[in-house]
């Protein structure tokens, strides 16, 4: 019986964990305006409101703390679901894609079809941010424990970092190609550092783009374009159940 986790091995294109990232940052941008502050993605920015409550006796705090613990609850649930795919064989890639579409539907239909959301404090509000936190946290998952050396999706300061980190790699792997006269092993090393460069890369550049088209449809679109992180998401869902069939030889190539 084929690995139930092989097709997730097998290379992912690099559009795949752009797109994710692309799908984070704008859910970012919408939790943050349509929800008065609330980051859904980059939980960091909770736990420093967090911090900062000592002082500063921010009134929409509840909904804030709230998210964090459906952050964590969620990523829990993800990695049991993970487990339980893998043991039973089943499009582990896929299923928890569908299930962050989902949690990203009911985010969207709640601000879309729900009351008005008037502040912080608003209860409606605050379970909306709930499950946009949820989604968030199934993603940052299915990314670590799915997706073979791709770095998070959803946290830039890792990501910022190790752009550092990699441009530095790459100029030091030139130089030594250089000076090496284009040794196999040099080339190989190059290539290696260029390509995890590439990827940081195009993670840091989809957070942001999907972080400014966020705020964009945000003002001209208003809570309807929250409905695009839904469709992204439910597309790439669609792409790994095809590519895990694939893998596995249900269906031809």
């Amino acid at each position: 019986m084929a690995n139930p986790a092989s097709s997730e091995e097998k290379p992912l294109p690099l559009a795949a964990p752009m797109l994710l990232s692309f799908v984070a940052g704008y859910v970012d941008s919408y939790t943050y305006l349509a929800l008065f502050g609330l980051f859904a993605a980059q939980v960091t920015g909770s736990f420093v409101i967090a911090g900062a409550e000592f002082i500063t006796h921010d009134y929409g705090i509840a909904g804030k703390l709230l998210a964090i613990i459906a952050f964590i609850a969620s990523a829990a649930a993800t990695t049991a679901l993970v487990m339980l795919a893998r043991h039973t064989g089943r499009a582990t890639l896929a299923h928890m894609l569908a299930l962050e579409a989902v949690l990203l539907a009911i985010f969207a239909g709640m601000i879309l079809f729900g009351p008005p959301i008037k502040d912080a404090r608003d209860w409606h509000g605050i379970t909306a941010g709930l499950f946009a936190a949820a989604a968030m946290g199934t993603q940052s998952v299915l990314v670590r424990l799915l997706m073979k050396g791709i770095p998070q999706t959803n946290v830039m300061t890792g990501n910022v970092t190790q752009l550092g980190i990699a441009v530095t790699e790459l100029a030091v792997a030139w130089r030594k190609l250089a000076h090496s006269r284009h040794s196999p092993e040099d080339v190989r090393d190059f290539e290696h550092v260029r390509s995890q460069l590439l990827i940081v890369l195009s993670i840091a550049v989809g957070f942001l783009v999907g972080a400014a088209s966020g705020a964009v449809a945000f003002v001209t679109a208003g809570l309807r374009g929250a409905v695009l992180a839904v469709v992204i998401v439910v597309a790439l869902a669609i792409w790994a159940l095809l590519h895990e069939r694939q893998a596995r030889g249900t269906i031809p190539s």
